[in-house]
Formats: structure tokens, sequence, C-alpha cells
């Protein structure tokens, strides 16, 4: 029965729960920053805090959801829950885009084998960690020397990055200490914010001038994406432009 109900949302989309100033239209998020409908889908428990992990049962729980609900195609609302991409995947009979990683190996086909893809991310521990599960589970081998990673956590511009999450409350549960910075960080300025993010890329580039195209992992940086383009002249693959892919998979738009 589930297969008859469309309700109009081709899109379904898992998004923990918290809310930061940053969500403005343009972020991955926000239901306006797109043409067509999507179905938001939040997560109570995203995080298990004793493993510093995603919450998998939670994600799959709404995966499933949403499959009852009638959408045609689920995504993710934070890059590193790539490594959740195989579970969310055989749990549902719907097509899952867990992480805008999904896109390197396709961006790695599409320039010349001398050309590399620089990733930028919102953290480079978390996506190297358990073995670079993330990486792995967005079937990109995290020991090609095709790619480049760089963490915003990395950078001198952390704090000016974190400003986006200033003013922003957890539902519930106890925070995480990098919970609390962010939600510390000062009032939410877009411009400083672009101005930090286009550095950490230009540097990436510039340190590598063999990288022919950009993946931005996290949800946060398609806001930033028209910038980072314009600055380093590459083509740049961002959250938001995933979705709307994914709907003009799914749906006949004509």
């Amino acid at each position: 029965m589930k297969r008859k109900f469309d309700f109009g949302e081709a899109i379904g989309m898992i998004v923990a729960k918290w809310w930061y100033s940053a969500i403005i239209k343009g972020h991955h998020m926000y239901a306006s920053t797109y043409d067509f409908p999507v179905r938001i889908k939040f997560v109570e428990n995203y995080w298990i805090k004793s493993k510093r992990e995603f919450n998998l049962s939670e994600y799959i729980r709404c995966a499933k959801e949403l499959e009852e609900e009638g959408v045609k195609a689920i995504v993710g609302s934070c890059g590193l829950t790539g490594g959740m991409q195989g579970e969310l995947a055989n749990a549902v009979d719907i097509p899952v885009f867990s992480s805008n990683l999904l896109v390197v190996p396709l961006v790695l086909r599409v320039i010349g084998k001398d050309k590399k893809v620089g990733i930028l991310t919102e953290s480079s521990e978390y996506l190297l960690k358990d073995n670079c599960k993330v990486l792995r589970g967005c079937g990109i081998d995290a020991e090609s020397p095709r790619i480049v990673i760089r963490g915003m956590e990395e950078s001198e511009y952390y704090d000016v990055w974190l400003m986006q999450f200033g003013g922003g409350e957890l539902e519930r549960g106890d925070l995480e200490e990098w919970e609390v910075r962010k939600l510390e960080i000062g009032e939410f300025n877009v411009q400083k914010v672009e101005q930090a993010i286009v550095s950490v890329a230009e540097k990436m580039v510039s340190e590598n001038p063999d990288i022919g195209a950009i993946v931005l992992e996290c949800t946060e940086m398609p806001l930033y994406a028209e910038a980072i383009r314009k600055a380093t002249g590459l083509p740049v693959f961002d959250s938001v432009s995933l979705v709307k892919y994914v709907y003009a998979a799914t749906v006949s738009v004509f």
C-alpha cells in the first residue's frame, strides 16, 4: 500500500533536531531553498554521546517513516552521516543519498586522471575516524592520491566558521564540548563566514594546483558555494545541488 501514497513531497530529508542561525534561504535544510516540496523528518536523538557517533537506529526509523509517508527518495542533512549509507539504503526500498560525498567517485571520473578532487569538510577528524568509515561508506578510497581533504576545524578561521551555529539550541540531552562551543560563538555574519571558507578553499587549491573540482561535504556550505566557484574558478559540488539532482531523477518534471 505504501507505494500508492503520494502527497506531492518527492524528497524526504532526515534532519537532526538542532536549531541555529545559519538556517536561512539557500541553506540545505531550509525548505524554500527548493522550488519543490521537501518533507522534513526530525531526528530527536541523533547523536550517541558515549560512542561519539550518529544514532543509526533512529536514522533508520526516520527513513522507514519517510518511505511510508510516500517520498520517492531520501536525503540526509549532514555529510558525515555518509558512514551509515549502506545501512540506510538497505533499510528501505527507495534511494537514499545520505551525503554529498557520494558524488566524489563520479567527480573523479569526469575530471582528468591527473586531476584531484578537493573535499572541504566541517571535520576532517570525523571524516577519517574508524578507518575512514564515512569515506568508505560513500565509495571513496581514502588512500587515493587524488583526494585532498581540508577541514574547517584545522583552519585559522574555525571560530569564524562556528559563528553560523551561534544562538542555536538542542531539543534535549547533554551537550558535548564541541556542541557547547558552537552555541557560545558570537552572532552569525554570513559575509564573514563566507570569507573564511573561501580563504580555506583558496589555500587548498594554491597548495594543490592540480585540483580539478571541489566537493563540499558539509550541508552548511551550499550558502557559500557560488563564492567558492568564483574565487577558485573550479566546479563546486554541494548538497543543495545534489537534492535538486535527486528530485529531477525521481520526478517527471515535464
